[in-house]
């Protein structure tokens, strides 16, 4: 079976970590403050 290659665009968790690494860096934040503040 062909399997095309990867592609980030079409994983839509790779969309939510872009989001989530954008927050962090808007903020300054660290990863466990990033999981752990839920009011940003």
């Amino acid at each position: 079976m062909f399997l095309p290659p990867y592609s980030p665009d079409l994983n839509p968790i790779e969309q939510k970590w872009a989001q989530a690494k954008s927050i962090r860096r808007k903020y300054d934040i660290s990863v466990e403050e990033l999981f752990q503040n839920h009011n940003i």
